[in-house]
């Protein structure tokens, strides 16, 4: 009771002190609201305003189911900024009890974060080769025009609007194939926000793709072709001794690699390694089969036994190779680029040279699409090749090529390579007979073995050259017959 009565009468006594002190009364009120000299607790401590180092203006600080989010008030008067803190927590509040997103971002914002993650998985080795075109998309197109709008606040008007601008931008209507890898960009981008909570479903707008049908790309004719490959025979080791050399002598090659596998430019034939390259026994037959990472993903094809012949030049010219054998290469799969200088990606160099050697062999531009060709018309002159001389299908075609053909990819189901390999790789020849073809005279193609090779198209009329044989051949039947009358 002792020890009670003594507590007492020092609380009592300091009451008394505080009672007289009225500059004391309001310092003790304050720390009993503040947390520190610029921090204040309102709504019995559900938030808290604060102020940051280089801006005079209030700021509020709450926590949303366990999210700590932080808003500014735009005031720096205290009342003021208390009744702003108060309107925005409770906004928050009504927006997370309605299934709101209870944040939103511009659209640069979210953009960028959606770029970061595009870039993380290249890096990290599993992004999509398409990711740089979207990355484009974003960065010239969606960010400039919509990144400053609040992501929920795209609308289809908004939409419209964009679309006009691009229109304008592009000074042509955008095709059908831009569109769709602008909508797949902008749709990477509605996924981070819903990903992070700055959206809702519902919020995410509707994309339509009513772009422009697209052209038929160029490509080359059969004629052109051959004088293609036989221009190349000269026109390659005519280069300046050193780079340019080096650059002709394995742009010809990988002109006759792409016309004779589809492959894409670029990013497939670019991270091509001799490691992906490997020679496969089927039913007692060798083929060339490689591995290959593009616009689709990964896929495995088989190729015709010429490509080897094409790849062997490559291999024998490359420093690090040329002292081993083309199977002694492939066995060891040897994790080293097949068209890249220096470990670097040319695709741009070649591209520019190709266009160089096409302006110099009359073979710029097609007459038919009147467009100037690229590396990109030697796919489009394999498929229109293997479709018109050949019994693949489109479908087996699509597979090998790696893109789609819609409904008949669905009827048809999965398909094995290697039940075909011949007709990918050819009847004519074999892997062994093209490499040795290297040490002969014999370059390049010969036309006249792949017409042997793939079946002339059914209603084909016969060429002109053919055709007095045939007529001749004719006419001695007809003779023999009168002969076995008489």
């Amino acid at each position: 009771m002792a020890g009670a009565s003594k507590k007492s009468r020092v609380f009592n006594a300091c009451l008394s002190v505080i009672r007289e002190s009225p500059n004391l009364v309001r310092y003790l009120g304050a720390i009993v609201t503040q947390k520190s000299d610029d921090s204040v607790h309102i709504l019995e401590g559900k938030a808290i305003l604060y102020k940051r180092e280089g801006t005079p203006a209030w700021q509020v600080r709450y926590r949303i189911d366990g999210k700590k989010l932080r808003n500014t008030t735009h005031e720096t008067d205290l009342d003021k900024a208390k009744a702003k803190a108060v309107d925005i927590v409770m906004n928050a509040m009504f927006r997370q009890r309605n299934q709101l997103p209870v944040v939103s971002k511009r659209f640069k914002a979210v953009a960028e974060l959606a770029i970061k993650r595009m870039e993380e998985a290249k890096e990290a080795g599993h992004g999509k080769a398409t990711y740089a075109s979207y990355i484009l998309a974003l960065k010239n197109y969606h960010i400039p025009y919509l990144g400053k709008y609040l992501i929920t606040n795209l609308d289809y008007a908004t939409l419209e609007r964009f679309s006009k601008w691009r229109e304008n931008k592009l000074k042509r209507p955008p095709s059908a194939s831009t569109l769709n890898t602008h909508n797949s960009a902008i749709g990477r981008v509605f996924d981070e926000a819903l990903m992070r909570g700055y959206m809702v479903p519902t919020q995410v707008p509707a994309l339509t793709n009513q772009g422009a049908k697209g052209e038929r790309r160029p490509s080359f004719t059969e004629k052109e072709y051959k004088q293609l490959y036989i221009y190349m025979r000269k026109w390659a080791p005519a280069g300046r001794r050193g780079h340019e050399f080096a650059m002709r002598m394995l742009l010809r090659d990988y002109v006759l690699i792409l016309a004779n596998t589809g492959l894409r430019a670029g990013t497939e034939t670019m991270n091509l390694k001799w490691q992906h390259i490997t020679i496969i026994d089927h039913n007692g037959k060798n083929y060339l089969q490689m591995t290959v990472r593009g616009k689709t993903g990964k896929r495995t094809i088989l190729v015709r036994h010429r490509v080897a012949r094409y790849l062997q030049r490559i291999q024998e010219r490359d420093p690090e190779l040329k002292d081993m054998t083309f199977h002694e290469v492939l066995e060891k799969g040897i994790d080293h680029y097949v068209f890249r200088m220096d470990g670097k990606d040319i695709s741009t160099p070649l591209g520019r040279m190709f266009s160089r050697l096409l302006k110099d062999a009359k073979l710029l531009m097609d007459k038919e699409t009147e467009t100037k060709r690229t590396l990109y018309s030697l796919r489009h002159f394999y498929a229109t090749r293997t479709l018109t001389r050949t019994d693949i299908t489109p479908y087996q075609l699509a597979e090998f090529m790696g893109t789609s053909v819609g409904m008949i990819k669905a009827h048809y189901g999965h398909l094995d390579l290697r039940n075909i390999a011949d007709k990918f790789a050819g009847t004519d020849t074999t892997i062994d007979h093209e490499l040795k073809k290297s040490k002969s005279t014999i370059d390049d193609e010969d036309d006249e073995v792949v017409t042997k090779a793939l079946p002339q198209q059914r209603g084909t009329k016969t060429t002109e050259k053919t055709a007095p044989k045939t007529a001749s051949k004719t006419s001695v039947t007809k003779k023999s017959t009168r002969v076995a009358k008489k």
